[in-house]
């Protein structure tokens, strides 16, 4: 089973749109586009899948959710490395050479307790990516960075205030 291996996002002004590429360990290469739209729905479900670790369950107040949400984050910024170029010339593009325009999100936890975001376009294949927390974190980095590289005004900060709806969000698809 292959690992993610790369991932980057990127502001296409002329199509408004995010570009998100991937790589595996395998060399395997995905390329879809996020809309604005997708990345309002995206992002309620990362937090939902974020606050799922067993390290915020167990704190008592939201400001201790919070905090722990926050270090959590920062240890997974830390962890990044941008020093290196991504990796475009991979052998297999099993979706094709074109990115694919994202429609539907799911989200759900397999019995060992991954967490799995499912990422596909209204019809067709997609991806089920299993994400560890600093993945996890990673990739939310990796989204605020892009969108305030937008003029989307879309402000995507982590929050769990009783008032946030990725508190409510069940595991299941948005469309």
């Amino acid at each position: 089973m292959s690992g993610i291996n790369q991932i980057q996002m990127s502001f296409s002004p002329s199509e408004d749109r995010i570009l998100m590429r991937m790589n595996t360990t395998d060399s395997t290469s995905f390329q879809f586009w996020l809309t604005r739209r997708y990345v309002k729905l995206l992002w309620p479900v990362l937090l939902s899948m974020l606050v799922k670790d067993e390290k915020i369950t167990a704190q008592q107040s939201d400001q201790a959710k919070q905090e722990v949400l926050s270090f959590q984050h920062q240890e997974a910024a830390q962890k990044m490395n941008y020093s290196r170029e991504y990796q475009a010339d991979t052998q297999q593009q099993p979706l094709g050479s074109e990115p694919i325009l994202l429609g539907r999100i799911g989200a759900n936890e397999r019995e060992d307790g991954t967490q799995v975001l499912s990422m596909h376009p209204e019809t067709g294949q997609g991806v089920e990516l299993a994400l560890n927390q600093t993945l996890l974190h990673s990739v939310c980095k990796l989204l605020q960075d892009t969108v305030e590289k937008t003029d989307w005004d879309i402000n995507l900060a982590q929050s769990l205030s009783t008032s946030n709806p990725a508190h409510d969000i069940a595991p299941r698809a948005i469309n």
